[in-house]
């Protein structure tokens, strides 16, 4: 935290973040405050989760090749206008669905691309003596942040209104620009060439090991991200029968359990065997957590599940990151980022497809508990594996 640049990093990470959970459930409330139909939900979820899939390796290929300062403050400026935009269309009246799944789309592109953008500059400006560490606190900041953001717009939605929620999304992409543009970063020294940038990284990243099996976690990651973030409000709604505020506490719960393991790694916990770590984080929690919370009727108790997740969550997230930056050729950092990126939320249309199958065909609760018994094969398959576990 001495590091003036890793500090503006982090804050921007924190902008980010705040921009991307808030924005997904105030879209995820929208949506459901229009239509009764639940399918809906799960559409939704395809179009906020087109922009990571088809722009995350690109925006890591832009990280590696222009300027941090410049790409950081044009996607933060690009992000506030959109969300204006969002708004003023809510205030006149105009917001229906159709409506609603375009500006949930197009506000969804900034802060897709800033992901792979602030994880790349993070091993460029602390030592790798402290890489854990940073990658920690900015786990810590990017889940607080996302978590943290989606409880303040649930408040403040009951309080103010869901128009009040687009506007809290401006204020912090605002707020973006100015922390990033006066964050004093490193010199920028492009790297690789602009055609086939990309799928140079690509080739590296998944013939090589432990790269490919931790791009394969990730994925399955961002399937349990996607479930939690499209079924837990909506269960929290018409299961347990809570009001938008209780809704989002279920996200803070998970974020104060992300919060304190991710500061236990940050200033007291060092493990001798990084991959075993992650794997025994994982393996006991990232599935297992959706069918916990699919099968809970009551919210004390899903509360208590959110908590849970979260401690173990932390461990699994910050392990993984730190993982992947650790065996990443510096060269390639923004480009392996972004492909980390697009497995992670670039899954979230190809989940949410899976989820609107599930949902019209079942539930919103047994969705949740079959697509956690997926995950926790998923998981298993990969952590299991000597690659990951001798790490």
């Amino acid at each position: 935290m001495a590091n003036a640049a890793f500090r503006g990093v982090l804050a921007s990470n924190i902008m980010a973040s705040i921009a991307l959970g808030t924005s997904r459930f105030v879209f995820v409330w929208l949506v459901g405050e229009l239509t009764e139909w639940n399918p809906a939900t799960a559409i939704l979820g395809i179009v906020i989760g087109l922009p990571p899939l088809l722009l995350s390796a690109w925006a890591g290929s832009l990280a590696d090749r222009v300027s941090a300062r410049t790409l950081g403050v044009g996607l933060f400026a690009a992000a506030a206008l959109l969300f204006t935009i969002s708004a003023l269309l809510l205030h006149a009246d105009l917001m229906t669905v159709p409506v609603a799944m375009v500006c949930a789309l197009v506000t969804a592109i900034a802060p897709a691309m800033l992901m792979p953008l602030l994880q790349a500059l993070v091993p460029r400006v602390v030592d790798e003596s402290v890489l854990l560490q940073a990658v920690a606190l900015q786990n810590l900041g990017m889940t607080g942040s996302t978590i943290g953001g989606i409880f303040l717009g649930g408040a403040v939605i009951q309080a103010f209104g869901l128009e009040a929620g687009l506007w809290l999304l401006v204020v912090a992409t605002c707020g973006g620009v100015i922390v990033h543009r006066r964050t004093p970063l490193p010199p920028h020294t492009a790297v690789g060439t602009r055609k086939g940038a990309i799928r140079s990284a690509a080739k590296v990243a998944l013939r090589t090991e432990p790269l490919r099996s931790l791009l394969a976690l990730t994925t399955v990651l961002g399937v349990v991200i996607t479930a939690s973030t499209l079924l837990l409000p909506e269960i929290a709604r018409d299961v347990l029968g809570t009001k938008s505020l209780a809704a989002s506490a279920l996200n803070v719960g998970m974020s104060l359990g992300m919060i304190t393991t991710s500061m236990i790694v940050a200033t007291r916990w060092q493990p001798a065997r990084r991959g075993r770590a992650l794997a025994l984080a994982a393996g006991s929690a990232m599935g297992t957590g959706l069918v916990a919370l699919g099968l809970s009727k009551v919210y004390v108790l899903t509360l208590l599940i959110c908590v849970c997740w979260g401690l173990t969550g932390g461990i699994a997230m910050t392990m993984l990151r730190t993982l992947m930056q650790t065996h990443t050729p510096p060269e390639l950092m923004g480009r392996v980022m972004g492909l980390a990126s697009t497995a992670q939320n670039g899954a979230f249309p190809i989940a949410a497809a899976v989820l609107f199958a599930l949902v019209s065909a079942t539930s919103v609760p047994t969705a949740m508990v079959i697509i956690g018994v997926i995950c926790s094969i998923g998981v298993w398959s990969i952590v299991g594996r000597r690659t990951i576990r001798e790490l």
